[in-house]
């Protein structure tokens, strides 16, 4: 394809027309992030002037599959070309425009996204509310330092019993579960992470304001190498569907 050719077929992707998954299912879309200019005819206005500060690198590449992989992927569920998708951000705890998760008001499901620097992931479930949250294991990374800031004491003692290379993937592993509640009930980091306990199938916050009185349920996902992966969903999942984008 020539230039245009392709930024026209990227603006007018996303009619191909997916199904909304059913109650207790999670279609999960896995996107590789790289560059890919053409995509960049899918940003909003605010969104293009932020890619092109970043210049070239990582953080260019990830807003870029980001913001463009969620309309294609939003589009495909409305029926509607990606470039006439709008997603709203909107804080609905402390009304900020910007900050929320998002949505598509009136759509028939929701969706919520996680990136590193090499993979996006989507979830959309068509009952209830979605977090999900992908995450790198870095052995870099300081795990028995923040297991001490993050996890409840209860998970703190279970997690001091494993030997320690365990310790990573599973400080990871109660890591994406929170992350994915914060980002279901959006709360973001705003809701103390020691305060959330994700030892069991459930999410609980009984200190935190605002929290769902509802339980919030935990599905952990297959990720790609060196990744963890989780769900938590309003409604149990009981079928996670993986998907991909046509290449």
């Amino acid at each position: 394809m020539t230039g245009t050719a392709t930024a026209t077929a990227a603006a007018t992707a996303g009619t191909a027309g997916t199904a909304v998954p059913v109650t207790g299912t999670c279609d999960v879309w896995l996107v590789p992030v790289r560059r890919r200019a053409a995509w960049a005819d899918l940003l909003d206005a605010g969104e293009r002037r932020r890619w092109q500060s970043l210049g070239a690198g990582t953080a260019a590449d990830t807003l870029l599959t980001s913001r463009a992989a969620q309309r294609l992927i939003v589009g495909r569920y409305l029926g509607v070309p990606a470039a006439d998708v709008t997603v709203e951000r909107g804080c609905a705890l402390c009304g900020a425009p910007r900050h929320g998760r998002p949505r598509v008001p009136g759509a028939a499901f929701d969706f919520s996204v996680s990136h590193t620097g090499d993979w996006l992931l989507l979830a959309v479930v068509g009952a209830g509310l979605v977090g999900a949250d992908l995450d790198h294991l870095d052995p870099a990374r300081d795990a028995d330092g923040l297991a001490a800031l993050t996890l409840t004491p209860a998970e703190r003692d279970a997690y001091a019993r494993l030997p320690g290379d365990a310790r990573p993937a599973a400080f990871l592993d109660a890591w994406v579960r929170k992350e994915a509640a914060m980002k279901l009930t959006g709360h973001g980091l705003s809701a103390p992470p020691a305060s959330i306990d994700v030892s069991t199938g459930l999410a609980t916050a009984p200190t935190v304001a605002g929290w769902p009185r509802a339980p919030l349920h935990l599905t952990p996902l297959p990720a790609p190498p060196a990744h963890r992966a989780a769900l938590a969903t309003t409604i149990p999942v009981t079928r996670v569907h993986p998907r991909a984008l046509p290449a």
